[in-house]
């Protein structure tokens, strides 16, 4: 039985409508390192060819070679914005790109350097193959090998010299891309277990492991992000409560029993409590619950309720619980202490224990003393010898 509130696992996915997934920022990132460094790549390849082998181009093409240089950078300018728009990586700009690299590699006149330019293809499938979709991937790869066998052999030579140059062209383009397509879907997998396996072990290392309720750490969570940059929470109250002769239980019953008391005790707590409660299993046999927003009298009135659930539960062995409730109302200026409630309140159940247990303990009007922000952060303190 998991905890109320922030310690609450969340509803199935059956009970409400499920948000979209975040987008996956690292492969966003990566995916623009990857535009921006194949725009210039495009325009200094263009400007290469011309200044430095222009003998090596068909007559009359070097401005179709220059304008595809130039136009990369706001092409690919263009392509980040609508992808920091729409939180995918574009396609688009990848097929953009073969078609340049094909213009640019059918300009070239020299047999040999056109077969080597044409690998060049290979930058298209490989964007599609670490950013896009399986069926994207399988579109550019095909556009590239169809450019690629068009440009090969369009190449002067026998039969079988175009053939093997064809079949060359497209064994490299379609074994890198598949090659590196099938890496990174196992690295998206292994990615993906490593997410899983690090979010289970944070909840384990949040919740307590009997109960299901909230451990220190976690409500410490839970608080931190109730109250973000340490600004200190409103209106807040505590209810500490602590079971009534739980050693007589251990004892006469056995540690088993004593565990199927405390797990059937935090099931009432969460029950009972508001969805915006915490419920945390913070000591042996001892639990806490947190309200947030919440009027001292209201806080009061939750602690009796959490006791008289406790009391009626019906179960075997019969147990029930003493509690003490401590609030600190809304004072502009003044932060609300968790640690300084959980002190004060465990001086009311100290009070509670002793004055017959099964009973809740309230802080009087004055009797409060006023929060120290110098103890912020500190384990609240223990009282010796208290009743069990």
């Amino acid at each position: 039985m998991g905890p109320r509130g922030a310690g609450r696992a969340p509803a199935p996915a059956g009970g409400r409508a499920v948000p979209p997934p975040a987008p996956d920022l690292a492969s966003l990132r990566a995916s623009e390192v990857f535009t921006v460094l194949c725009a210039p790549g495009l325009l200094i390849l263009a400007v290469a060819v011309v200044v430095l082998v222009p003998e090596f181009l068909h007559p009359g093409t070097i401005g179709v070679v220059l304008g595809g240089g130039v136009l990369a950078p706001p092409v690919a300018a263009f392509a980040i914005l609508r992808q920091r728009r729409t939180g995918r990586a574009q396609g688009w700009w990848s097929v953009w790109a073969t078609g340049v690299l094909s213009v640019l590699t059918l300009s070239i006149d020299d047999p040999a350097f056109r077969q080597t330019a044409v690998m060049a293809l290979v930058v298209g499938p490989l964007y599609a193959a670490m950013f896009t979709s399986t069926r994207s991937m399988l579109g550019h790869l095909a556009l590239a090998v169809a450019a690629g066998s068009t440009l090969v052999a369009g190449i002067p030579g026998d039969g079988e010299e175009r053939a093997m140059r064809v079949l060359a062209v497209q064994m490299v383009l379609v074994l890198s891309v598949v090659g590196l397509f099938v890496l990174r879907r196992r690295l998206d997998t292994a990615v993906a277990l490593l997410t899983v396996a690090r979010d289970r072990a944070d909840d384990l290392a949040g919740h307590d492991p009997l109960t299901g309720l909230l451990n220190r750490r976690g409500l410490r969570l839970a608080l931190e992000a109730a109250a973000p940059g340490g600004r200190g929470l409103g209106p807040t109250g505590a209810v500490l409560l602590d079971v009534d002769h739980f050693k007589t239980v251990n004892d006469t019953l056995g540690h088993d029993a004593g565990d199927a008391v405390l797990i059937r005790i935090a099931a009432v707590l969460t029950a009972t409590a508001r969805p915006t409660d915490l419920v945390a299993r913070i000591g042996g046999e001892e639990f806490l619950v947190v309200a947030t927003a919440t009027e001292p009298g209201d806080v009061a009135r939750l602690g009796e309720r959490l006791r008289a659930a406790v009391a009626a539960d019906g179960g075997r062995p019969p147990v029930t619980v003493s509690a003490g409730v401590a609030s600190c109302p809304p004072e502009p200026g003044v932060p609300c202490l968790v640690d300084e409630l959980q002190s004060r309140a465990d001086r009311l159940l100290y009070r509670a224990k002793s004055t017959g247990r099964n009973r809740v303990c309230v802080e009087e009007p004055g009797e409060a003393t006023p929060a120290d922000p110098a103890r912020a952060g500190a384990p609240a303190p223990r009282l010796p010898g208290r009743p069990g």
